[in-house]
């Protein structure tokens, strides 16, 4: 199969050309699940030990659905059983300058509000902050509801050097305008 360093699709088996080593990011377009009318969720954590989940708090039908699902996407794609999420309510920028995770695989996913931005290394160059107007037109978004895994910098992918790295970082968020995201490491024990 011949592809890109990031591969969009409108389906979950998008996931599997990151078994391909140039794929660094695979991207799930989809609606977000969370109801119109749903209260935002509490934030809280889950683990899964391969077998159940442990979520820290109460958590609404329709999330505790979707992160078992994507929960077993990541363990698909990691070899990994174990996984870690993390929902939350973010109010201002947590990783303002664009990076590559140092985690095997990281599933994001943003239920309200934009998703992480991210770009090409080689089209932003030193520019980690995007405060450039040439960085800034090359910065794409994803939709409420797209759902991203990368690579990471952790041990368990080889990449291929001639392809492009990719990065990534949360778009502004502040109280007025939150931004509800779920997140899923593979947690090799």
């Amino acid at each position: 199969m011949a592809v890109g360093a990031v591969v969009q699709g409108l389906a979950p088996t998008v996931f599997t050309t990151l078994f391909e080593p140039q794929v660094r990011m695979a991207i799930w377009s989809r609606p977000s699940p969370m109801p119109p009318d749903a209260p935002p969720p509490a934030d809280f954590t889950a683990e899964c030990d391969g077998r159940w989940i442990a979520p820290s708090g109460p958590a609404p039908e329709w999330l505790l659905r979707d992160i078992q699902g994507l929960g077993e996407i990541v363990a698909a794609i990691s070899g990994c059983e174990t996984w870690r999420a993390r929902c939350e309510t973010v109010t201002r920028r947590a990783c303002p300058r664009f990076h590559q995770d140092a985690v095997p695989v990281r599933l994001i996913v943003a239920y309200e509000g934009p998703g992480p931005e991210w770009a090409f290394a080689g089209e932003i160059g030193e520019d980690l902050d995007g405060r450039y107007i040439g960085t800034r037109r090359r910065i794409r978004t994803l939709h409420p509801g797209d759902i991203a895994i990368m690579k990471g910098t952790a041990p368990g992918w080889e990449a291929w050097p001639e392809f492009p790295e990719v990065l990534h970082r949360s778009p502004p968020a502040g109280k007025r305008s939150p931004r509800r995201v779920l997140t899923i490491d593979a947690a090799p024990m």
